[in-house]
């Protein structure tokens, strides 16, 4: 009597969200599969198992690489069995697990008819041979009903996902400095609390800081004037590490203060909303930081290496080129610091004696009423500017979310359409009040009642201080500086006074 020989099988086992990271899921297929095929004379060979915690639904964001790994063994050679696939029959332990696409499964299913791969799905503990056309639509009827369930799925998920975020329920993982409170009975999350656990930081006394204030002082930081690179840099000096375990950078900083999440904040599909729980930071701060960070031409305004005040800010009265701080001795005896054109050289000049001139002046225009005509409300408006700086910069920061959110429908669309039209009518509405209450965050800490303006200038972070000079250093306010060469006389032979001209909008020159 001759035995028929035994029908070779490899498994695809995966599990859409494995939450357990332990893969009890897809070995409790596998001892399903080994059970039910052993009965159907089939021999398991080595699993396709790299997909676990993958899901097969056209909504997946991560990529099968098992899958698209099966695809190419099977195309590898004539047969199944001949290939790099190197078996009879493809073992699943339900038709989703394979994918919840028609399309995918159709590709799939041609390719085992191709090869004459047959299919046993371990649920139905059936034998499948698609070049059969009864178990081919079998097999196609049932890729059509996984399909349709991922759909449902995905509908309901995002309805619930849209009426949780308004009411402004916390959602995921929580943003590093917050911790997830969850019922005890039914594990559901219930809200986000400030992380107290403590990490390494040599400048505390303790050693150590809450994660909680490493968000807060990113934010006073960032306020305060201080660039992305030099936050970086000292947190690495101080050995902070990031969750990963490697030291914060400027872009990872930077992601970190533009999350809402830190404000108390909920965002959904461009939607804002005050979410359930207590935010690291107040909402003016946030907003004031947002705004600094996503203003136009941030990116090529780098002042984390910067030493020098108004360096590359002030210009050349000739060709109109920034003027740039040189510290050593330069050629044809120059010995003291300056500042020279940065291209061509147009002009030199001492930089000790235009610090003296410009800075001079920008203190004094600092510690004027001007700069609260100019820039903000009087003081006993002072609660009522707080306010309005808040409620404008929520609106701009919630528009710009907005206009950068991609619809997933027409309905979608036209609901953001009607969002962005309340929002501009109503930032409208207050701009007229606020023109004269939006005192630049750059200038906040500088200007504070009673303060002493050049022990707060002396004490600013360079960047900081960049960040004003930039501001008053303008033809709206102060005037653009301009160094112009005067006569045929030595540079260093001058004063600066007598070569320095303010230029302003109004058309006036000093």
């Amino acid at each position: 009597m001759t035995l028929s020989p035994a029908l070779l099988g490899r498994e695809y086992l995966r599990v859409s969200d494995d939450r357990s990271k332990q893969r009890r899921s897809v070995t409790e297929q596998h001892d399903d599969n080994v059970t039910a095929t052993a009965e159907h004379g089939i021999v398991l060979g080595q699993p396709y198992d790299g997909d676990n915690d993958r899901s097969a639904s056209r909504f997946a964001t991560k990529r099968r690489d098992d899958f698209e790994q099966l695809l190419a063994d099977l195309r590898s050679g004539p047969t199944g069995r001949d290939s790099e696939f190197g078996a009879d029959v493809l073992v699943l332990w339900e038709n989703s697990r394979g994918s919840r696409r028609v399309s995918e499964w159709a590709i799939l299913i041609e390719l085992l008819e191709e090869k004459g791969v047959q299919v046993f799905i371990t649920t139905d503990d059936r034998l499948y041979n698609p070049a059969r056309p009864a178990d081919r639509k079998v097999l196609q009827s049932a890729a059509i009903d996984s399909e349709q369930e991922a759909l449902k799925t995905s509908a309901r998920t995002r309805r619930t996902a849209a009426a949780e975020a308004a009411k402004g329920r916390p959602h995921g993982r929580p943003p590093f400095g917050f911790r997830g409170e969850y019922d005890p009975k039914t594990g559901k999350l219930i809200t986000w609390l400030p992380d107290t656990t403590l990490v390494p930081d040599s400048k505390q006394p303790s050693g150590q800081i809450a994660k909680c204030n490493i968000v807060r002082e990113v934010f006073a930081r960032l306020r305060a004037g201080h660039s992305l690179l030099s936050v970086s840099e000292d947190f690495k000096r101080r050995g902070i590490l990031n969750e990963s375990g490697t030291p914060y950078t400027g872009p990872h900083i930077r992601s970190m203060a533009l999350r809402a999440a830190y404000a108390g904040k909920r965002v959904h599909q461009g939607q804002v909303t005050d979410g359930t729980w207590e935010g690291l930071v107040d909402e003016e701060t946030f907003y004031t930081v947002q705004r600094t960070l996503t203003a136009p031409g941030r990116a090529i305004k780098n002042d984390g290496k910067a030493v020098h005040e108004i360096s590359r800010i002030i210009r050349c009265g000739v060709c109109g080129d920034v003027l740039k701080a040189i510290m050593r001795p330069g050629v044809g005896g120059a010995k003291n610091p300056r500042y020279q054109c940065a291209i061509r050289s147009c002009v030199r000049i001492d930089k000790a004696e235009t610090d003296e001139v410009v800075v001079g002046a920008m203190l004094a225009y600092l510690t004027s009423d001007t700069v609260y005509r100019d820039f903000a409300a009087s003081p006993g408006d002072s609660e009522k500017a707080a306010k309005l700086r808040a409620d404008v910069a929520a609106m701009r920061a919630e528009k710009d979310v907005m206009e950068a959110a991609e619809p997933a429908s027409l309905a979608e669309a036209r609901m953001i359409a009607r969002g962005l039209e309340r929002l501009e009518a109503d930032i409208a509405r207050l701009e007229a009040e606020v023109r004269d209450l939006t005192l630049p965050a750059a200038l906040s800490d500088l200007i504070q009642p009673g303060a002493n303006v050049v022990r707060r200038w002396e004490a600013a972070p360079i960047s900081a201080r960049r960040a004003v000079a930039r501001l008053l250093l303008t033809p709206s306010v102060l005037g653009e500086v301009r160094v112009h060469r005067i006569g045929s006389g030595r540079w260093r032979n001058i004063a600066a006074v007598d070569r320095i001209e303010w230029y302003r909008e109004d058309g006036n020159v000093t």
